[in-house]
């Protein structure tokens, strides 16, 4: 089997989220994909942010015919689209984003970040594509002590610290994608410290939506969780008076950068509820 790295541009980060939905890549330049084979590994790469899924080949690179299925891509109406392949979704867990430099070195190998798709058949490289990825059942119990009650039932206390692991990294993972890997607040890239901050408090998986969720910083999504921040009406940073004179003073009106798929700006009632809970806008 090979392994591939499959391009996804920068102007339609929100080509993943179909992908993953219905499980298809549909392509223009089939000659980069002709070798594609089941049970081929297939790590999508979205540019200028890193890897945002792992997945596995089901079918051969086909024609696309009147009986295929429709796709939802946001540039159909330019047409083009020739050829697919399908594919099962492996893992969307990314602990951290590496570097297309980091791919290089590893592999030993000048892979060309411009090109639709690489194939990578170096070992070394192959066992770095999938250490990107976090696709073992590995249970973190939360960093508190939890005295053990006979009677529990430590199975089910694992799934769930394993449901919420693998949720919280997938909501991340999308709004990486969403917000192409950028704060919404302060602009930082540096995606060692953007994290998925919840706008309405978390309640389950159900809360993991893009549209409850904005990608910040570390530091400025612990003020927006203590309500030290929020977003105006006209989706601006309004920061609590006491910070206003501070090292955060010139985010105060700033306006709230949001993704290019409208689909996926922060809810306005979200964000209505989160700024009315600020005791001091009131």
């Amino acid at each position: 089997m090979t392994s591939w790295i499959v391009k996804i541009g920068k102007e339609t980060p929100e080509h993943w989220g179909f992908a993953r939905d219905d499980r298809l890549w549909d392509v223009r330049r089939p000659g980069y994909f002709t070798r594609i084979a089941p049970g081929d590994d297939v790590y999508f790469w979205l540019s200028e942010t890193g890897f945002v899924s792992w997945v596995r080949a089901t079918t051969s690179l086909y024609p696309i015919g009147p009986e295929s299925r429709g796709a939802r891509w946001v540039d159909n109406d330019l047409g083009q689209y020739t050829h697919r392949f399908e594919f099962e979704v492996v893992s969307e867990d990314v602990p951290r984003l590496a570097s297309w430099n980091e791919l290089r070195l590893a592999g030993g190998k000048k892979y060309a970040a411009q090109s639709p798709a690489n194939e990578v058949s170096e070992p070394d490289a192959e066992t770095f594509l999938r250490g990107q990825f976090d696709h073992q059942v590995d249970v973190a119990f939360p960093h508190v002590a939890v005295a053990y009650v006979p009677g529990d039932d430590m199975r089910e206390r694992a799934e769930r610290q394993i449901t919420l692991r693998r949720g919280q990294a997938r909501f991340r993972n999308a709004l990486i994608v969403a917000y192409s890997g950028t704060c919404a607040v302060t602009g930082s890239t540096v995606t060692a410290v953007l994290e998925a901050a919840h706008i309405d408090r978390y309640y389950g998986a159900h809360t993991n939506h893009v549209a409850n969720g904005l990608l910040l910083r570390s530091d400025i999504h612990t003020l927006f969780d203590l309500r030290q921040i929020t977003v105006s009406s006209s989706m601006t940073v309004l920061l609590a008076p006491w910070l206003r004179d501070s090292e955060y003073r010139t985010l105060h009106g700033r306006t709230l950068r949001l993704p290019v798929n409208a689909h996926a700006h922060p809810d306005v009632g979200a964000l209505t509820r989160h700024r009315e809970s600020c005791e001091w806008t009131y």
